[in-house]
């Protein structure tokens, strides 16, 4: 429900006059995203548009200095300034569906159509399997996890075939909140067998040579050599918010940007 604020004529104080500004950013942002007459070539002058400040919330997570260039990548070229929140990733998916902001990095399924709105994909996400060096790992399907205890991230969805083999006990979910160093360490203690984790980069040893810098491990983990799958993700927005009027101005954005979209992609940030 859009929420409405009423200003009376009493006075206010300075704290009352701060909270008003506040809320009048959050609430009414999007007022200013009204249509830019387009040039000859159909396009709005980025110079145009005026600047709107708009939530968004990004998963705890992530690697924060990619998820930052990226969103000042695509902010600057949409004349977007951000209001982040950095919360776990059921908190993330749960604010965009009630309205609350915008979400970075949401791939798509069947039951996120119905409830958010998509903008263009922003980067493929590779699900990668992470194994203790010791313990080898034959994957060619989801079978071939029968029996195992896999770690992963408190509220990520990986599809509707690794939920429905979950739910028949082909395997064993232990869900994790924390870092990448975090679950890292619950592989290497032994409390799963699979880690199961995210990374833009399409090459395994990429994804091994980031584990063993921000955990620690050198020797001892190994990254199987095809991903589960591939996701593109997005930015969502709930379903008929008025948040989702920011999505072509972002897709315009990020083909505006594309060349440095793919840079930042292909670096180690």
């Amino acid at each position: 429900m859009t929420k409405t604020l009423v200003v009376t004529g009493a006075a206010m104080s300075g704290p009352d006059v701060l909270l008003l500004r506040r809320r009048c950013a959050l609430l009414a942002p999007l007022s200013l995203a009204m249509p830019i007459p387009a040039g000859a070539n159909g396009v709005e002058s980025a110079s145009a548009q005026a600047w709107l400040h708009l939530p968004i919330a990004v998963s705890d997570a992530s690697r924060r200095p990619f998820v930052a260039q990226m969103l000042k990548l695509i902010g600057q070229a949409a004349r977007i300034e951000w209001q982040i929140q950095s919360v776990p990733w059921a908190r993330l998916l749960l604010m965009a569906e009630r309205g609350q902001a915008l979400a970075f990095g949401v791939s798509r399924s069947a039951s996120r159509e119905q409830q958010f709105e998509f903008s263009q994909p922003v980067f493929d996400n590779h699900v990668w399997m992470v194994v203790r060096r010791d313990q080898a790992l034959v994957y060619r399907g989801l079978a071939d996890l029968g029996g195992r205890t896999l770690c992963v991230t408190r509220g990520i969805s990986y599809g509707s075939a690794f939920e429905a083999a979950k739910q028949s006990s082909l395997f064993r979910v232990e869900q994790v909140d924390g870092d990448l160093a975090a679950r890292t360490r619950m592989l290497m203690a032994g409390r799963c067998d699979v880690m199961l984790t995210s990374h833009r980069n399409p090459q395994p040893w990429g994804v091994e040579k980031v584990l063993r810098q921000e955990s620690g491990f050198a020797a001892g983990i190994a990254v199987l050599p095809a991903p589960m799958q591939v996701d593109p993700v997005h930015f969502v927005a709930a379903r008929g918010h008025q948040l989702a009027q920011a999505l072509p101005r972002l897709n315009a954005a990020m083909r505006a940007q594309s060349e440095a979209i793919k840079a930042l992609i292909s670096s180690e940030l």
